[in-house]
């Protein structure tokens, strides 16, 4: 459940940022709708929205390492660096306050579905 639906959200936002051009727009959208379709999956509850987001989050910081250390690796200097460097301290938090607004949207589109199935079952059975 959890760990699924946290890597299908992780699986969203690394492959929205691969499109080359629309990654631009996507990497904005990218963590709503990670944890939209994530959430659903993880079927992430009032008690599980923000573990699930900082699971999400969380991952985030792998592929943020490996850019990090890529810049010491080939040495990129000057202000490439440090928008470099603050793009990776603000896209974790900024990752898990998306993925986070994503799956209470889920979870809150879920309830209202379940809540009006019910009300449907419920006048149905009395008609």
């Amino acid at each position: 459940g959890m760990l699924k639906g946290a890597l299908i959200g992780f699986g969203i936002m690394i492959g929205s940022i691969a499109i080359p051009v629309f990654h631009w727009v996507a990497i904005w959208f990218g963590p709503f709708v990670a944890g939209y379709f994530g959430g659903g999956v993880a079927k992430a509850d009032e008690d599980k929205i923000v573990k699930f987001g900082l699971l999400v989050a969380g991952m985030m910081l792998l592929p943020v390492a490996i850019a990090l250390s890529a810049l010491y690796i080939f040495d990129v200097g000057g202000s490439v660096r440090i928008f470099l460097i603050v793009m990776a301290i603000v896209i974790v938090p900024y990752t898990w306050f998306g993925v986070t607004l994503g799956a209470l949207f889920s979870y809150l589109s879920r309830k209202k579905a379940a809540e009006k199935a019910a009300v449907e079952e419920a006048e149905t059975a009395s008609s």
